[in-house]
This record gives C-alpha cells, sequence and structure tokens, in this order.
C-alpha cells in the first residue's frame, strides 16, 4: 500500500491521500485525530483477522488491538458514512483468466495506480452493523462505480460514467463470513467468469467480424485492458482501425476495462490483505511493570500493543539474540536486560552502562517499563527478518521519557528507517523527537525525503479536522509550521 485516505471517521473530515512513508510523525493538540489516524492501521489488522460478516470489525472485545465501538459512533457527527481509501502502485502484470485459471491473458501493471475507495454505512435495521454502499475503483485513468443496496445487491454500475447495470445479469456482494476489506462482487468460479465476460463480448459483437469467436474478442479485449482513454482516441489507434468511431472506440475501451475488474478488485483485496496482517502496534498505555512475572510455555511472535508479553518475549529468545539484543540496547540506550527465572517465575532486570549491578524493573523508575515494549518491537523489526512488519505504528513513545532519552529514541527512529525501510509511524508530542530528527538531517544523517510531519488541526472554513503535511528542509528545520506550536498560548 502506497497511501491511505480517511473520510468522515470520527473528527477526520477527509485527510486527502496520506503516503506511507518510512517515517511518519503524527502531531497536533489533544483531541484532533492523531490517534483515530494512526488506530486504522490496527483496525485493519483486526479486520482481517477475524472472521466476520463485516468488512470492518470496529471492536474485537480482549483479543483485538483498538476499540472503535460502531460504524454509528465511528462515523463524523452529521455525516452518513464513512470512507477508506487506498493507492498502490502495482509492480509486474496481473493475469487474469478467461475460462480458466490455465487459459489467461496478463496484463502490464508497472507504473499505473490503482486506487480503491469503499463507502460505508450503518446497517437499516441494525445500526450496529456495518454495510457497503458504494466502491469506486481507479486504474489507468478508468474508473468504475458500484453502489449497492442494503442486501449487498449493485444497484448502480458505472465504466467512465457509462451504466453497465442491466446489461450483465445480477451482480452482488458474495455473502461469506470471512469478509474481505475490498468486497467480492465476482466469484471466482469458472461458471460466473464464462457469463460475466460473455455479456460484455455481446455488448461489441456488432464491431467485429461475425466469423471471430466470443473466445477470441474476449482475449483480445484483456489484452487491451487498462488502456488510457486518450491512447484509444489517438491519431495511431485511429489510423490502425479507421473504421471505428470514437464513441465505439470508447465502448471497447470501456468494455476492455470491465473484463480487468475482477482481477483487480482480487488483487486489491490480496494486497490490503497482506498489508494488513503484519502491521504492528504499540498502544499510548503500556503495562505498569511487575515485580514478578508467572512463567508460562506459550510462544511469543510479537510484543503485544500494551506490552503484557514482554517477559515471555525477552523469555522466548535465544542467548544469541539476548547478546545481540543487549549490544543494541548499549549502543542507542546504555542500558542491559536480561531475564531471570526462578522457576515459576520470572523477573525482568535492567542495568545501566557503568554499573554492575542489575535491578528489578519495578524498582528503577516508570520510563523504563514505558519503553522497552517499544524499543524491543523497534528492534525484533530490524533483527528478526522473517517477522518483517509491512508497518510499526506506536503512540506517544516518549511517555515518562526524559529529553535525552527520547532523542536517542530518535536516532533510533531514523536508524531503522535507513536500514531495514520498514515504514514507521509514530504519534508524539515528544519536542525532544521532533527537534533531534532535524538535527539528524542537517547533520546528513538522516534523509529528509524519507519523513513527514503530519499536523492534525482544526479546519477553520469547512469544520472538523485537517492535515497538513509538513516535512524538514535540508537544514533540518519544519516547512510549512505553525510558529509557536510547542509555545504554551496562556492568554
Amino acid at each position: 500500500m502506497d497511501s491511505i485516505r480517511i473520510k468522515n471517521l470520527r473528527c477526520l473530515a477527509d485527510t486527502g491521500d496520506i503516503p506511507i512513508k518510512p517515517l511518519t510523525l503524527l502531531v497536533g493538540a489533544n483531541s484532533t485525530g492523531k490517534s483515530t489516524f494512526l488506530r486504522v492501521f490496527p483496525l485493519l489488522r483486526q479486520s482481517v483477522e477475524t472472521k466476520t460478516s463485516s468488512p470492518i470489525l470496529w471492536y474485537a472485545g480482549h483479543h483485538g488491538y483498538v476499540d472503535f465501538g460502531t460504524i454509528k459512533g465511528a462515523i463524523r457527527a452529521s455525516e452518513e458514512s464513512v470512507s477508506f481509501g487506498y493507492k498502490f502502485k502495482p509492480k509486474g502484470s496481473l493475469s487474469t483468466r478467461l475460462k480458466t485459471p490455465s487459459d489467461a491473458v496478463s496484463v502490464e501493471m508497472s507504473r499505473r495506480d490503482l486506487n480503491i475507495e469503499i463507502e460505508l454505512i450503518p446497517n437499516k435495521e441494525n445500526a450496529s452493523q456495518t454495510k457497503i454502499s458504494k466502491l469506486t475503483l481507479d486504474f489507468n485513468e478508468n474508473q468504475a462505480v458500484f453502489v449497492f443496496d442494503h442486501f449487498g445487491k449493485v444497484i448502480r454500475f458505472d465504466i467512465n460514467q457509462r451504466s453497465f447495470i442491466n446489461k450483465l445479469g445480477l451482480l452482488e456482494i458474495e455473502q461469506t463470513n470471512l469478509f474481505r476489506l475490498i468486497p467480492i462482487i465476482f466469484d471466482q468460479t469458472d461458471h460466473f467468469h464464462e457469463h460475466y465476460k460473455k455479456n460484455l463480448v455481446k455488448l461489441l459483437a456488432h464491431l467485429y467480424h461475425k466469423e471471430t469467436s466470443p473466445h477470441s474478442i474476449c482475449k483480445m479485449l484483456l489484452e487491451m485492458a487498462g488502456t488510457k482513454p486518450k491512447e484509444l482516441t489517438s491519431e495511431l489507434w485511429q489510423k490502425n482501425r479507421p473504421h471505428l468511431t470514437v464513441e465505439e472506440a470508447k465502448l471497447i475501451r470501456d468494455v476492455s476495462f470491465a473484463c480487468l475488474i475482477p482481477s483487480l478488485l482480487q488483487f486489491a483485496n490480496e494486497e490490503i490483505s497482506k498489508f494488513a496482517k503484519t502491521v504492528q502496534y504499540i498502544a499510548p498505555s503500556r503495562a505498569v511493570a511487575d515485580r514478578f512475572y508467572r512463567t508460562r510455555d506459550i510462544s511469543v511472535e510479537e510484543i503485544e500493543p500494551h506490552g503484557e508479553n514482554l517477559p515471555m518475549y525477552l523469555h522466548s529468545l535465544s542467548s544469541k539474540q539476548k547478546e545481540d539484543l543487549n549490544e543494541w540496547l548499549t549502543k542507542y540506550f546504555n542500558i542491559q536486560v536480561s531475564i531471570r527465572n526462578e522457576g515459576t517465575h520470572l523477573e525482568i532486570m535492567v542495568s545501566e552502562q557503568g554499573n554492575t549491578s542489575s535491578n528489578n524493573i519495578a524498582d528503577i523508575g516508570f520510563g523504563y517499563s514505558e519503553i522497552l515494549p517499544v524499543i524491543l518491537t523497534l528492534w525484533s523489526s530490524i533483527h528478526e527478518s522473517h517477522k518483517s512488519p509491512s508497518l510499526i505504528t506506536i503512540e506517544q513513545p516518549e511517555l515518562h521519557l526524559h529529553p535525552q532519552l527520547q532523542a536517542q529514541l530518535a536516532d533510533v527512529l531514523v536508524q531503522i528507517t535507513q536500514s531495514s525501510r520498514i515504514p514507521l509511524m509514530i504519534e508524539t508530542h515528544g519536542e525532544a523527537i521532533i527537534d533531534r530528527i532535524g538535527q539528524l538531517i542537517e547533520e546528513g544523517k538522516a534523509e529528509r525525503d524519507d519523513i513527514q510531519v503530519l499536523l492534525f488541526e482544526p479546519d477553520e472554513d469547512k469544520g472538523g479536522i485537517k492535515v497538513r503535511v509538513s516535512q524538514y528542509d535540508q537544514e533540518g528545520c519544519l516547512v510549512n509550521w505553525p510558529y509557536g506550536f510547542f509555545t504554551p498560548n496562556l492568554d
């Protein structure tokens, strides 16, 4: 996924397209939608991990990551729907079949943006349930729009503003308890694919020689699929097909794009799901440090959002991994951690550089218990390549940290963007973090183009919250930044 756009989610009116860069900092006053935006990503993860009859799982109980309540409470006041938009830059080609999987045509996807937007509304009969009301797909300057009724049936299907609704038979969302983030309108059976494409070919039969088989027409259409509108009306195209009018050329363009839509939706579903399944999230309220933790023989794949499984994660590391971890912790934070196994329980021990003794984490201040889940998540992302997340999202990593430790954390964030290229999204009020990143850019230790700062602020004209994108210049100063942002206004 290359960017995301959110409309009418809580206080967020319209974020615009927000690129997913190597490092994104979310800043703004309290209650301006920073956390709402960041939590969309773990929201997507819990939606694809759980069997559900809705495209978005707003609340997943104790096993979920975030709690948005219900769609009724998630929609911005005075609005009727909420929208999620996703943009991709596909690589390679997309294989789309004709009658059978072995009978397929490859469509070049590289350098062509694919945009998907879904609009969600509450169910009329049960306001806590979520229904899809509209889906818009844009690819290579072609657009398809689907509008659904409350039963999931397609009541409007337009391609480049041409209606196809009464020409292709009944279309509806496939009912399944394993819902996708993008609705399955076209099932994957051979019968449906043949029926759908046969109806498309009928629309063009009068433009081809009567001896040309429907299968051949369909294959030619797929080979043209995704062609830009201006290419089909260009002088070269017209020269090669002089018998076709401009309107006939546009019809061929629209039908060829219609042939590609099932494969595009399937591709988008797979890409979004693959991205969402490996999002990692660290919540702002980390678990309070205990003196002892019960030993549990469980597999630990990653740090949980509140850090509850931190001792078990440390306990599961091999001797080599623990050695690598402490070398890394010493380099960036001047500390080392260890696990003391007392048989039925564990203790997390922390020693500071220059101190030969170690202390129980419960005895050394709240800051370390807050930061350890954060820094261990960051460490695992670059030292356990088989677990590389698609995105790491962290809320307020600076809680209870001295400014110097915040600056050290900023060093780690920048180091990860340069070494692993795993995208990081950090919601912060930490002035020391923002200043330190600017200093690293000025010193040539960070790439300014890899970093963006999203400023969440009230929209005085339209209401709600708007998102302003700011970046650092070559000297490490923020561009398009409000004067006195970190200065309290006591007037």
